[in-house]
């Protein structure tokens, strides 16, 4: 497996003068905080992996967290932004028990580069500066690039079910009214489509139900029905991310994203 080499990206090349936009500023910190925190468990699983396809896979995505978050860093302070504070060594414990195998590394690889790749995708259409423009397109080639890797070793070790195989359609085809019906009258088979969605949901689902349940069991809060309530709640997708935000907000782990001004404040004043 070749190792996804980090490149010399330059923050010189814009205009000093022009300033960050909200999006850019908001795109930066979502780079740099989630690569923070993908940096750490990373180094976690470098720590037990066994496989040494695994581990290069694992060691390329860590150069490339650690790449991300080097370049976001330098256009936040040449803007004097400030450095988000997201994850750092104090936030693992590096000596924690093997909680997964080798195999859950990989799809754990996918989930992240997946959320990673939404973020940079998203962000490519809403950047205009070119040195944002440029550090965006590269995390999103050099993601892609991973991604593939990943799905290789998937395949090749047998890790993964494609989504499954369905006809080729005779023919090119309107629908008709009963294309919505879910509970009533005839019920149409799940199209292309959903099946996708629904392939994609469900591994995303999978993955994060076993990060919960792993490391509800070395979690140091003093409440231990805490897994267990997320666990409950993983089918209330809206009310696991309340609660999940509520918990983080008690714990002071939020950290705020870049805002707007309070123009109601302003006024007020």
């Amino acid at each position: 497996m070749q190792t996804i080499k980090p490149i010399n990206l330059s923050s010189n090349k814009t205009n000093t003068k022009e300033k960050l936009t909200s999006a850019e500023m908001g795109k930066l910190w979502a780079t740099y905080t989630g690569n923070s925190m993908a940096k750490c468990v990373l180094n976690y699983y470098l720590q037990h992996v066994e496989d040494e396809d695994i581990k290069t896979l694992l060691e390329n995505a860590l150069k490339l967290c650690e790449e991300f978050m080097k370049v976001s860093k330098e256009i936040f302070e040449k803007e004097n932004f400030p450095i988000p504070i997201g994850f750092s060594k104090e936030d693992v414990n590096l000596g924690a028990p093997r909680l997964f195998e080798d195999q859950f590394y990989v799809h754990y690889l996918k989930y992240a580069a997946k959320a990673g790749m939404s973020i940079y995708n998203v962000g490519l259409p809403l950047v205009y500066r070119k040195d944002v423009v440029e550090f965006f397109t590269y995390c999103m080639n050099s993601t892609m690039a991973l991604m593939e890797q990943i799905k290789e070793i998937l395949m090749n070790k047998g890790f993964i079910i494609k989504p499954p195989l369905i006809p080729v359609p005779d023919k090119a085809e309107f629908v008709h009214q009963d294309f919505l019906n879910g509970f009533f009258g005839h019920v149409r088979p799940l199209h292309a489509l959903e099946i996708a969605h629904f392939y994609d949901n469900i591994e995303n689902n999978v993955t994060s139900k076993a990060l919960i349940m792993a490391f509800a069991q070395v979690a140091v809060n003093g409440r231990h029905d805490i897994g267990m309530i997320y666990s409950k709640s993983f089918m209330k997708i809206s009310l696991f991310v309340e609660e999940a935000a509520k918990t983080m907000i008690e714990k002071g782990w939020m950290e705020q994203p870049p805002k707007a001004v309070d123009r109601k404040n302003l006024t007020a004043n």
